[in-house]
């Protein structure tokens, strides 16, 4: 009897040891089970929001990576609508966005994201578009009643706009805080020209390209015998661009300092192609930025870019 006791209690425990490693075993399969690289663990692969198929782009600019589009970009908002009346003082566009992706990689404090426009401010870049956004410095608060606008297109982790000449990846919408006033509707259709790069301040040289201009062209087409674009630095030796494509401004240019950057639409004539809301003409476009010294300090309102 007492060898039937102590052979039964060692079947026990074999039985609970067996159970007990088998749920441990399940509990980490959960954990650590995951498509693709084994050594990629889940902690890892949340902190850096790279997509799988983000490539860097080596030598021509360091530290930086892309990814997408993945076949036609299409940009859309989804609120405000089109012609809405707000209530309140404030705004928080929503987007839905396909064919491109968007991340924000923490530990490189970079990633593939949206421009977003308000009336013609320089842009907010958003890295959550399926959330309301609505920049930490509180521009879209606060907005005087009347008429408004919004522009969005998406952009690569160095901030050059995904270019589509059919107009898919750019979206513009009209929106009213708290009345709507009478006067001439805004042609959503007409040649329009939305700077985007350069804004702010940057470190001198820290991007062996140079500075970035870019802008986004829609309804009209940028060629030799169609519109163009003009832009000048510092009021001196204003160029003509005939095709759509960034600009990247060179260092030797660009020293350290405040300089004024203007663009503007022009015709097949060079005439300009204005672009009016209200007092504004959209299509010409005047931005004052600043480059810092290796040593000097940003500014405490230089914020996210």
């Amino acid at each position: 009897m007492s060898i039937f006791r102590v052979t039964r209690a060692l079947a026990l425990v074999t039985a609970i040891s067996t159970l007990s490693l088998a749920g441990c075993g399940q509990q980490n399969d959960n954990v650590s089970s995951r498509p693709g690289n084994a050594n990629t663990t889940p902690t890892a692969e949340k902190k850096s929001g790279l997509p799988q198929d983000a490539k860097p782009m080596g030598q021509a600019a360091p530290g930086y990576f892309m990814a997408g589009p993945n076949g036609n970009v299409s940009l859309r908002f989804t609120a405000p609508q089109n012609g809405q009346v707000i209530e309140g003082n404030s705004v928080a566009p929503t987007f839905n966005l396909t064919g491109y992706p968007v991340y924000k990689d923490s530990e490189r404090d970079k990633g593939q994201h949206i421009h977003v426009i308000l009336d013609n401010e320089p842009y907010e870049a958003d890295y959550e578009p399926e959330k309301p956004f609505s920049p930490e410095n509180g521009i879209f608060n606060n907005l005087k009643p009347g008429l408004h606008t919004l522009r969005a297109f998406p952009s690569r982790e160095w901030h050059e706009s995904i270019k589509q000449t059919d107009g898919a990846a750019f979206d513009m919408m009209v929106f009213y805080v708290k009345t709507r006033p009478s006067g001439p509707e805004i042609d959503l259709k007409a040649p329009l020209l939305t700077y985007s790069r350069p804004k702010g301040e940057y470190r001198w040289k820290d991007d062996p390209r140079g500075l970035l201009l870019d802008f986004y062209v829609t309804n009209a087409t940028i060629s030799g015998s169609d519109y163009r674009v003009r832009y000048t630095i510092n009021g001196q030796n204003p160029k003509v661009l005939t095709r759509w494509e960034p600009v990247w401004l060179q260092w030797t240019e660009m020293v350290p300092g405040t300089h004024t950057v203007l663009i503007e639409l022009l015709d097949k004539d060079n005439k300009p192609v204005p672009f009016k809301v209200g007092g504004t003409d959209y299509n010409r476009t005047q931005r004052q930025i600043r480059i810092l010294g290796e040593n000097e300090p940003a500014s405490a309102s230089a914020g996210r870019r």
